[in-house]
């Protein structure tokens, strides 16, 4: 039997839209990037303008992007991302699935430690079923992290890191490290075995947790680059955190 083939999953104000041409997830990941023009999309894309017109046609009415004329050229029109990913289709995974008990099995006895593994064991399961939620929990962790940043004090760089750590600690997350300044790199480690599936889970979870804190409290947009992660041969993942240059 062929494989099926692979989709994404977006969240709109009317609903979840399925999204299986290629070109529109190759749009729609471009402008989770940046606003773009027409113009640029066509450039990133390798498409005609005239094909692309069709396919951005469908995902304004279906509430997945947003347009404004351009201040610069009112003849041009920027596109914007209004709708979120939330997940995207991969392969079923059976191993997955003994993976979770064992992580059920191993987190009993200590109450702290069992809610942890359930959440490892909540994204083993989704992912050994065919769904990859990485998108999904790198926005819950924006939205905790904009929540998080109310209760901070500090307004610099240095001090929204120290806070950040503090809760780590105190919530049993892991331990949160700065590795160098320049770049500014951050690991966190976490003695908790996981599987590689929800290692990358978890770690997109931080990287949206720690840009919305950064960028709630700085007042700076701020690029996290994910350059490695829970479930290899890592206890830790690791973000480089730089800002965006527009």
């Amino acid at each position: 039997m062929s494989e099926p083939a692979d989709f994404d999953v977006f969240s709109t104000s009317s609903g979840l839209k399925q999204i299986t041409n290629p070109v529109r997830q190759k749009i729609l990941g471009e402008l989770s990037k940046a606003e773009l023009s027409l113009t640029d999309i066509a450039n990133l894309t390798g498409k005609a303008q005239s094909t692309l017109s069709v396919h951005l046609d469908k995902m304004l009415k279906e509430g997945l992007v947003g347009s404004r004329d351009d201040p610069s050229d009112n003849r041009r029109k920027i596109f914007y991302l209004i709708s979120h990913p939330v997940g995207r289709s991969k392969m079923p995974n059976d191993k997955l699935r003994e993976d979770l008990r064992q992580t059920v099995l191993s987190s009993v006895g200590d109450q702290g430690t069992f809610y942890k593994g359930m959440l490892r064991a909540m994204i083993i399961g989704m992912e050994s079923v065919g769904l990859g939620i990485d998108p999904m929990m790198r926005m819950l962790g924006a939205e905790i992290g904009k929540t998080l940043a109310k209760k901070m004090g500090s307004e610099d760089t240095e001090g929204v890191i120290s806070e950040i750590q503090e809760f780590y600690e105190i919530h049993n997350m892991g331990e949160v490290c700065v590795y160098t300044f320049l770049p500014l790199t951050i690991i966190i480690r976490d003695d908790f075995e996981t599987t590689l599936e929800a290692g990358e889970a978890l770690c997109k979870f931080n990287e949206g947790l720690f840009r919305a804190v950064l960028r709630e409290k700085t007042g700076k947009d701020l690029r996290v680059t994910e350059s490695e992660c829970f479930g290899t041969a890592n206890n830790y993942c690791k973000f480089v955190i730089e800002p965006v240059y527009k």
